[in-house]
């Protein structure tokens, strides 16, 4: 159950959803928020998705007490397909822990892409800084290759230089177990690839919604003024920013549409 008895207030009533998309970008958002009199720390969790010629949307907003769980993943999951969204090509996320099985649950045929800058970061927190350099330095070639097979055998060899040191093999087997979440996005054209590999675009929403808490006094008065106020920015970048499709992706709209037919249709 999602934790205030108006599920989704803004986004499930007025948001429809297509059925078909792109990309979905999922993110958990942490803020505080005032409820029973007090004020405690949520989790909100905002879907950013773009749908099949381009055009970028919030889906969903939902907001929990505590931290993160595999469970709240799961609610927010079926209510965006039982909203309507059934076929994504792709879901972008960080490796939040249960997440790929939990979509691999409600969305089988889609590809997870875990967040590429998200792995570098973490890759300097687990090795040694000059180690993590050299180690980011060939992450980072990763976008400029051909195709999904040639990316996984780079990484393999990459993360193969690392194993043997016991300071941090542990770390680097982890890595090597989501070689396919981290060169998912390589089976997509190449103009549109650079939108596939973060969770940037997320995260972006997630940044405008930080300035409003602050400009509150440091948290928001309810759930239902945080979704409202996600909502209404929501209204502000589709006038905006979101107002033209991703030219990039709005370019390959034809290739897209191939690969999804290829993933959906063809395999029915």
């Amino acid at each position: 159950m999602l934790s205030h008895s108006k599920k989704n207030l803004c986004f499930s009533k007025l948001v429809k959803l297509p059925e078909q998309v792109l990309a979905l970008f999922i993110d958990a958002y942490h803020c505080f928020v005032r409820s029973d009199s007090r004020v405690s720390e949520h989790a909100c969790y905002i879907i950013v998705g773009i749908d099949l010629k381009g055009q970028k949307d919030i889906f969903g907003v939902y907001t929990f007490p505590g931290n993160e769980s595999s469970l709240n993943w799961n609610v927010v999951l079926r209510d965006l397909f039982d909203r309507g969204l059934k076929e994504p090509c792709i879901i972008v996320s960080d490796d939040f822990p249960g997440l790929h099985d939990k979509l691999k649950m409600v969305y089988p045929k889609a590809h997870h892409q875990l967040c590429l800058v998200h792995l570098q970061r973490n890759i300097r927190k687990n090795l040694p800084k000059q180690d993590a350099s050299q180690l980011n330095e060939q992450v980072k070639q990763l976008i400029h290759f051909d195709d999904v097979h040639t990316g996984k055998v780079h990484l393999e060899r990459l993360f193969s230089q690392y194993m043997n040191n016991p300071k941090y093999s542990s770390y680097i087997k982890t890595l090597f177990e989501k070689i396919e979440q981290y060169t998912a996005f390589l089976n997509f054209p190449k103009p549109v690839r650079k939108h596939l590999y973060t969770t940037n675009v997320v995260e972006s929403v997630n940044s405008l919604v930080e300035k409003i808490r602050i400009s509150q006094g440091g948290y928001f008065n309810s759930i239902e003024v945080l979704e409202l106020n996600i909502y209404l920015r929501r209204q502000n970048l589709k006038q905006t920013k979101w107002k033209n499709s991703v030219p990039r992706i709005a370019g390959e709209a034809y290739e897209v549409l191939q690969i999804y037919n290829v993933m959906y249709k063809l395999s029915r």
